[in-house]
C-alpha cells in the first residue's frame, strides 16, 4: 500500500471521488474530514491552499486519509508541527479508515508524514480530539509501535452524547430543577407568542443557511470574535459546506421559530447511523426563553420522531458543563501526539 499527499484545491476529480467513496464505508463515521466539509474550507479560507490531504491507497480505492496543515505553533506551544484540525473549531479529527486494511492503511500514512518530516516538515503530528472510544485509535496506536514512533497523550475527557431509547422522553435524563426552569419558561414563550414552542427542521430552506450565519454574527459570538462573520472566507465555507451536505439529505437544521424569526439555530450533519452537531446559536434578545437550552431538549423529539439516527454526537470541548447536563450519554475523545523522529526536542512532548 502507498500513501500520498494531495492539495485539497488541486484535487482531481477521481480522487475527490476516491475521498468519498472511503467516507461511506469508513469503520467510524466523521463526516467532518469529508469532502463536503475539508474541500469548502480549503476553497474558501485564506489559509486553503495550506490545506492537504494525506491518502493511503491501494489500485484505484482510498484505504485511509486525513487532513493537515502546517502551523508554526499549537495552542501556545511555540514549535512547528503537523496538525489535522485544518479549520477552526473542529473538535473531531478521526480519520477515515476502512477496517479491512485498518493498521496496514494508517502505517501508510505515517510513513509519508515521517518522510515529509525528513525535508524540513513540521515535525510532531498531532490529533486533536481524536475518537478513543472505537478502533481507529486502536489503528493509529498500531500503526506507530510497528514504526517505532511515540504516541502521547495531550489530554482525555468525556463529552455529551445521546443515544436512542425506546420511547422519546428525554427530558426525563435531566435534573428536577432544569425541567421545571424550561417548563416554565415554555409557558411564557406560549403567553406571548399565543403559540407552543416547538422544533422545525428548516434543512430544505434554501435562505435557513443565511439566518443562522446572520443569527450568529448578531450575538455574543460576534462580540467575543469568534462568530462566522468575524473571520475572512468562513460564512462563505460554511455555506458551501451545508449546502453540499444537504444536496445529499445529510443536513438538518432544528430551529425555534417565534416573533416571525429564528431564535435558536443548530447545525447537524449526518455520519452513517450518527447525527453530529457542528454549531449552535440563539438570538440574545429573547434570552428570558433561554431558547438555546430549549433548542437542544426540543431537538431531542426532532431526533427521536423524524430521523433515524442511533446517536448525536455533541462535538464540543472538555467540560461543557450545559451539554454534559443535558446529553446523558459519553463517548471519550484524545488528542494524541506523534513525533515523526528521534530528536529529543521532538520526543519531549
Amino acid at each position: 500500500m502507498k500513501a500520498r499527499i494531495l492539495s485539497v484545491r488541486e484535487l482531481s476529480a477521481a480522487d475527490e471521488q476516491k475521498w468519498q467513496n472511503l467516507s461511506e464505508r469508513a469503520v467510524e463515521p466523521n463526516p467532518l474530514f469529508e469532502p463536503c466539509c475539508v474541500i469548502p474550507a480549503a476553497r474558501h479560507l485564506p489559509y486553503g491552499d495550506e490545506i492537504k490531504l494525506v491518502v493511503a491507497e491501494d489500485g484505484d480505492q482510498f484505504h485511509a486519509c486525513f487532513p493537515i496543515r502546517d502551523i508554526p505553533s499549537w495552542r501556545n506551544v511555540p514549535y512547528p508541527m503537523v496538525t489535522s484540525t485544518v479549520r477552526r473549531l473542529n473538535y473531531l479529527v478521526t480519520p477515515l479508515v476502512d477496517a479491512t486494511v485498518g493498521v496496514e492503511a494508517m502505517r501508510a500514512l505515517l510513513v509519508a508524514m515521517r518522510q515529509r518530516r525528513r525535508i524540513g516538515r513540521s515535525r510532531v503530528l498531532a490529533f486533536d480530539y481524536l475518537g478513543a472510544d472505537g478502533p481507529v485509535e486502536g489503528f493509529v496506536r498500531s500503526a506507530a509501535a510497528a514504526l517505532g514512533l511515540r504516541v502521547r497523550v495531550w489530554e482525555s475527557f468525556e463529552r455529551g452524547v445521546l443515544r436512542r431509547r425506546p420511547d422519546a422522553d428525554y427530558v426525563r435524563t435531566f435534573g428536577g430543577k432544569l425541567r421545571h426552569d424550561l417548563d416554565r419558561r415554555r409557558r411564557r414563550f406560549a403567553e406571548e407568542f399565543g403559540e407552543e414552542m416547538a422544533v422545525i427542521d428548516r434543512a430544505c430552506e434554501p435562505d435557513a443557511i443565511d439566518d443562522y450565519i446572520t443569527l450568529e454574527g448578531a450575538g455574543y459570538k460576534a462580540d467575543a470574535g469568534m462568530a462566522l462573520t468575524s473571520f475572512p472566507g468562513e460564512p462563505e465555507y460554511f455555506r458551501e459546506m451545508c449546502q453540499r451536505f444537504a444536496t445529499t439529505g445529510r443536513l438538518v437544521l432544528p430551529t425555534i421559530i417565534g416573533d416571525g424569526r429564528p431564535l435558536a439555530m443548530s447545525v447537524w450533519l449526518r455520519g452513517a447511523e450518527g447525527l453530529f452537531m457542528l454549531a449552535v446559536s440563539y438570538d440574545e434578545h429573547y434570552a428570558r426563553f433561554s431558547p438555546g437550552k430549549e433548542l437542544h431538549a426540543l431537538a431531542m423529539n426532532l431526533f427521536h420522531n423524524q430521523i433515524d439516527a442511533a446517536w448525536i454526537d455533541t462535538c464540543t470541548f472538555e467540560n461543557n458543563s450545559l451539554l454534559l447536563r443535558l446529553y446523558p450519554d459519553r463517548r471519550r475523545i484524545a488528542t494524541l501526539l506523534i513525533p515523526l523522529s528521534r530528536n529529543p526536542v521532538d520526543l519531549a512532548f
